[in-house]
This record gives structure tokens, sequence and C-alpha cells, in this order.
């Protein structure tokens, strides 16, 4: 407790159902996103990166390499998952926890490269 959520003044709680950025599917939850959100909250939004529980199994411990914007973090919407011991195959860093970004480039070149 301790929380509390700032009402929209004329959405009130308004809520939203979270989908999933990698399968677009619902997470079977209702966020109540109040004033935080600017108008009226779409039926069905993607709210953050974080895979659902279907999507968390078929990645296992893999990582997941988000397509970004140009000089900026945003996902563009394309990703793969690279098994960790396919990292180093790939790139010369160290494998990442769970996600890590490439622009435009780099993402395009390693899909062709991809068996």
């Amino acid at each position: 407790m301790g929380k509390s959520i700032r009402l929209h003044p004329k959405h009130g709680l308004n809520p939203t159902v979270p989908i999933c950025f990698y399968c677009q599917k619902e997470k079977g939850e209702v966020a109540l996103l109040g004033a935080a959100y600017k108008g009226e909250a779409p039926m069905h939004m993607v709210l953050d990166l974080v895979p659902c529980e279907k999507c968390k199994e078929k990645i296992g411990d893999g990582v997941i390499l988000l397509e970004k914007h140009d000089r900026e973090a945003n996902p563009t919407g394309r990703f793969i998952v690279l098994r960790r011991e396919s990292w180093s195959r790939y790139f010369n860093i160290p494998t990442p926890q769970k996600m890590a970004y490439a622009d435009r480039e780099t993402f395009d070149m390693l899909v062709k490269g991809l068996p």
C-alpha cells in the first residue's frame, strides 16, 4: 500500500489491457493508468518489454536482441532471440543478462547471416 493513482480528470482510472511486445497477445492483466496517460487509454497497449509467461518459456536462457531506431533505445518491433552460446560467435562483447539493442545495419547483417 502507500501508492496511489492520480485519476484522469475525464477518464478516471483510465484502464488498459497490457499486451506482450513479442507475441502481441494479452498478458492477462489490467493496468490502471489514471492521469499518467494523456487522453483516453486504448483498450490494448504495449507497456513494457517484459515478455509474457509463454514468451519467457520460449526465450528460456536466450538473449533478446532488439532492433532500435537510429540514436534512440526505442525498439522498432523487430527482434531475434540468440542462445547464449551463439552470442560470442556474433559479437566480441560480454553476453548481456537478458536483452540488448542493435542498430538497423547491425541487425540486418546479423539476420542475413543466420541459418
